[in-house]
This record gives structure tokens, C-alpha cells and sequence, in this order.
């Protein structure tokens, strides 16, 4: 797998390329020599895979992104955990600090003075600061799109004192100003999640997992042709469906859109929530172990030899309570109480969901039904 990974990331490697999001949030590929390292990285969930912090200027203990969302471990004697402001339209204090060497009548000491002085600023003076390039004479931040909430970088420019009155009073907009405004980008972390999407497709359809669950799910799985042969092709597709659940890790699945397809292709892939994605793991069509003296059994249904009965078994989403439904005489009758408390619980859950995932997504879960195999 460690040789078939270079040899997919080679292309890229070779070219050295980036994935970025522009003013209008289209994916777009730049030459990482247009971007620049996080100088004092940090370990911190993220909302997009295009979002990056950096340190704010002259702090220690201060971090922005470039979706303005700021975060410090200023009052934290461990360092590695942070307090995250308030986002939107809000206020921020930050303590700079600043280190000049001591001199005495002229001559230095060899001692560093340590000061550190209180500062009230904003988000999106911040995000600006640190991802917008400064214009002469242009030194107030205006939102393109009138929401003073919205302080992803992108969506910020500066303007002059004169120009920040005109826009609020309505009487010109940022447009007709006509300025140039250059973004100022840092190395995200986009291609690598890309990258370890597809390498874990590419390893999942070989069969390299040798776990015997993922053995049963994914033996007959297959990625397509042009992504095999191109694995940008897949990276692009992947970033132009990418969001991201507070709280939960994001999975590339096949089913939701695939109709039963068992290949990995531009037509049935989507980006699922984990949570999502392992509740429709229990309600896709896959076989089962134990077997009747007739068939295998169907989906959620079980047989107790000792009375001849069959009956369905469900674990309802975020429990791990395992619940036995009532004998019945048939596998049909067993399969029929399943799938009515499997359908029920999925659409309960894709309820909660209702403002986390993208509509089209939210639309097909309403359609899923239980089938049998």
C-alpha cells in the first residue's frame, strides 16, 4: 500500500500544488510557493478543511482563522488546550507582548525586558491583520456581503475611513469602489484529508483491511477507473462536496446515491457525518452470518432454534442497548418489525441533522428504505 500511495501522489507531489477556496467558494489549485507555512501551528478542531490559525502578530497566546474564529490558551496552564472567543459581530481583548534587551547608560545587559500590553480588537480586525494584505491609506475592514458577523477572510476588505461611512450609509457599495483586494494564504490541510480519503478507498477496495467486518462490507467494493489512474480527479471531486459536522469525523459513502453500485465513481459518492454514515451501515443491503435451515437471514432478523421462532434485533442510534423485537412465526413478519422501527429511527435521526448537512443529502436520506438484503 506504501508503494501504490506514492505512485498516486506523485503527480501532485511533483507539481507541488495546493487547494484553495476563491471569493465566490469554487475550488481552485495554486502552486504552494503562493502559500505560506503556520508559522506556530496548533492542534485544534476544525470547521472546513480550508480553514488554518495562525498566531496573531505580537502575541503569545492568541490564534485567528481565517473563518474569524478565535481561539487562546492564555489562562491555560496546559498549553495544548484552548478557549475559543466568541465568533461573529463581537469584541476581543488580546495581550501583546513585546521583549526589548535592557540597556544601562547605553550598553546592553544581556537581560530581556518582558512587557505586555492589553489591546480591544475584533475579529475581523484580526483575520485581517493576519490574512489580508494592507493597503496605503486603507486601514478600516468592511464585509462585501453586509453581514458583519461573516468574518471569513475572504469575504473582508479594507477601505478608507471615508469609504467605511459611504458603504454604511448605503450609498455606494464595495464594488462600485473598485479596489483590489490580495488574500494573503497559508499552507490548510485540504489535500492531506483529500489524500487520506482516497487512500483509505483505494485500500478498503483491494481488501487490504483485514478485519473481518470490513472484509464483508467492502470484498466487492471497487474505485473507478479515472481516479485510479488520477487521483486529482477524486481530490477535487472530494473538496467541492467537503463540509464539516461539529463533533464528528467525515466519511466518503458510496450507497446513499449509488442504487446498489459498488464502485466508488464521481456519480455516487457523498460526504456523510460518521454518524450518519454508520447508521446507514446498519440498514444497506449486506449479508448475514447466521443462517436458517432455508436462507440466510435478512437484515435485523434473527432465529432462535430453540423454539423455531424468528424475531427482529435493533440498536437505535446513539444507545448500545441491544433490543430483541417479538417471535414471530415467519422470516417476512420478523423483517416487516424491523423495518418499521429501523425506518422510523432513521428518519428521526436525519432529523437532528436537518441544519448540518447540505440539502440535497438531507432530501435523498428521507427516501432511504430497509431493504431485506
Amino acid at each position: 500500500m506504501r508503494k501504490d500511495c506514492r505512485k498516486m501522489e506523485s503527480t501532485n507531489t511533483e507539481m507541488k500544488m495546493q487547494y484553495i477556496l476563491d471569493e465566490n467558494k469554487q475550488l481552485v489549485e495554486i502552486p504552494e510557493t503562493e502559500m505560506l507555512p503556520v508559522e506556530y501551528p496548533i492542534q485544534c478542531k476544525l470547521i472546513s478543511a480550508f480553514e488554518v490559525f495562525v498566531r496573531v502578530p505580537q502575541t503569545e497566546n492568541y490564534w485567528i482563522s481565517n473563518y474569524g474564529r478565535g481561539v487562546n490558551n492564555h489562562r491555560n496552564p496546559n498549553k495544548n488546550k484552548f478557549y475559543e472567543h466568541k465568533q461573529g459581530q463581537c469584541h476581543y481583548t488580546v495581550y501583546e507582548v513585546w521583549r526589548t534587551p535592557e540597556k544601562i547608560r547605553g550598553k546592553l545587559t544581556g537581560k530581556i525586558i518582558v512587557e505586555t500590553t492589553k489591546r480591544e480588537t475584533s475579529p475581523e480586525e484580526l483575520v485581517a491583520k493576519c490574512f489580508l494584505k494592507q493597503y496605503r491609506g486603507r486601514f478600516k475592514v468592511w464585509h462585501k456581503n453586509g453581514d458583519f458577523a461573516d468574518n471569513w477572510y475572504k469575504n473582508l476588505i479594507y477601505v478608507s475611513d471615508k469609504d467605511f461611512r459611504n458603504l454604511k450609509a448605503g450609498k455606494i457599495t464595495w464594488k462600485e469602489l473598485g479596489y483590489e483586494q490580495e488574500y494573503i494564504e497559508y499552507i490548510n490541510s485540504a489535500r492531506s484529508k483529500a489524500m487520506a480519503a482516497y487512500g483509505a478507498i483505494f485500500s478498503r477496495c483491494k481488501g487490504e483491511d483485514n478485519s473481518e467486518s470490513a472484509h464483508k462490507c467492502y470484498d466487492d467494493a471497487e474505485m473507478c477507473q479515472e481516479w485510479k489512474d488520477d487521483s486529482r480527479l477524486f481530490i477535487k471531486q472530494y473538496l467541492e462536496l467537503y463540509y464539516e459536522v461539529p463533533g464528528e469525523s467525515m466519511a466518503v459513502d458510496k450507497d446513499l446515491f449509488g442504487n446498489g453500485s459498488k464502485v466508488y465513481s464521481p456519480e455516487t459518492i457523498c460526504i456523510l457525518p460518521q454518524g450518519l454514515n454508520t447508521l446507514l451501515a446498519n440498514s444497506k443491503k449486506h449479508y448475514k452470518d447466521g443462517e436458517t435451515p432455508d436462507n440466510v437471514l435478512p437484515l435485523g432478523v434473527r432465529y432462535n432454534g430453540k423454539i423455531n421462532k424468528y424475531y427482529g434485533q435493533i440498536t437505535y442510534f446513539g444507545t448500545e442497548d441491544i433490543i430483541d423485537l417479538p417471535y414471530r412465526d415467519t422470516i417476512e413478519e420478523a423483517f416487516a418489525d424491523y423495518k418499521k422501527f429501523k425506518e422510523c429511527d432513521i428518519a428521526i435521526t436525519v432529523s437532528k441533522y436537518r441544519d448540518k448537512i447540505p440539502e440535497y443529502i438531507y432530501e435523498k436520506l428521507l427516501t432511504v428504505r430497509v431493504e431485506p438484503y
